[in-house]
């Protein structure tokens, strides 16, 4: 019925150019699992070894707080329709709440709706996302987003969509009131994680604030790639590498343990005159389906 209904919507040819690339899709997931069948598999922290995670924080000297935010504020965030039904999939995609709270964690930490018109904001590793957009049309602030990736069609357009290095942006020094990074510090790899902590103490204004959210850990110093990229050295050296089979095109996600964020980021953080809050997202059931989101990582400048 499936096929019966595409060749109608699509005609043959249009079927024909969207059945080939996918069947070489398929074909590549079952060569990648035939070949990657020995080797580690990422599994998500469980919420024991979450607990276990926040113990070995606090053995180490890092606080963590908790932080129960508002359901009313969150739903009413949602019901203002800040993106489009088909976001990350709509609402039957898996991860429509948890992509939606990620975004309004930032605009109640980052305090958005006060920003004044001359205010900057940073969407960073943005892809595209129409959140910068948005944040313009609402509130008539300066809201930018960059990526490294190039400028998705329907955001190439607009100048305030940029095709940049986040750790080398060209944004002046000192010109930034709020940032914040939505699912994606933990592809910065190599040293772009600590290289963005130094841009973040170069662009962010006095009284400015960095969100990132998640902050992906893990009980030990880890990273997955999907199979393309598996064991072709984009992981740190000293993490344990998995394979992901239920994604593609990452060359490598980062989960800290407790003293790889310690001595990796929050030592730099502090290097660079800011300080940080740990959050801990303790009401996320309450939050919507599928929600993962634990850690939060506040910078303040």
């Amino acid at each position: 019925m499936r096929i019966i209904a595409a060749l109608r919507r699509h005609g043959p040819v249009g079927f024909i150019r969207r059945a080939i690339p996918y069947a070489k899709s398929q074909v590549a997931v079952r060569y990648h699992r035939q070949r990657l069948q020995n080797e580690p598999a990422y599994e998500s922290p469980t919420e024991e070894e979450f607990a276990r995670i926040e113990e070995h924080l606090l053995e180490i000297g890092v606080q963590v707080n908790d932080y129960a935010p508002k359901i009313e504020g969150f739903t009413e965030f949602k019901r203002a329709n800040w993106f489009p039904p088909t976001y990350h999939g709509g609402v039957d995609g898996g991860v429509w709440d948890e992509k939606l709270l990620e975004h309004w964690i930032s605009y109640e930490r980052l305090e958005l709706e006060s920003f004044r018109p001359t205010d900057i904001y940073v969407d960073i590793a943005a892809a595209s996302s129409p959140w910068a957009r948005e944040l313009r049309n609402r509130h008539q602030f300066e809201a930018f987003a960059n990526d490294l990736g190039p400028v998705g069609h329907d955001f190439s357009h607009l100048p305030y969509y940029r095709s940049e290095d986040a750790t080398s942006s060209a944004f002046s020094s000192g010109s930034v009131r709020g940032a914040s990074l939505h699912c994606a510090y933990e592809m910065f790899i190599g040293h772009s994680d600590t290289n963005l902590i130094d841009e973040l103490a170069r662009i962010l204004k006095p009284g400015g604030r960095a969100l990132i959210v998640p902050l992906y850990m893990h009980t030990h110093y880890c990273a997955y790639s999907t199979p393309e990229f598996y064991g072709k050295g984009y992981s740190d050296i000293d993490a344990k590498e998995y394979v992901r089979f239920d994604a593609s095109n990452i060359p490598s996600s980062r989960k800290y343990d407790p003293e790889s964020l310690k001595n990796r980021v929050l030592h730099r953080i502090e290097e660079c005159g800011m300080d940080y809050r740990l959050l801990a997202l303790r009401n996320k059931a309450d939050l919507g389906k599928n929600v993962y989101c634990h850690f939060i990582l506040e910078i303040n400048k």
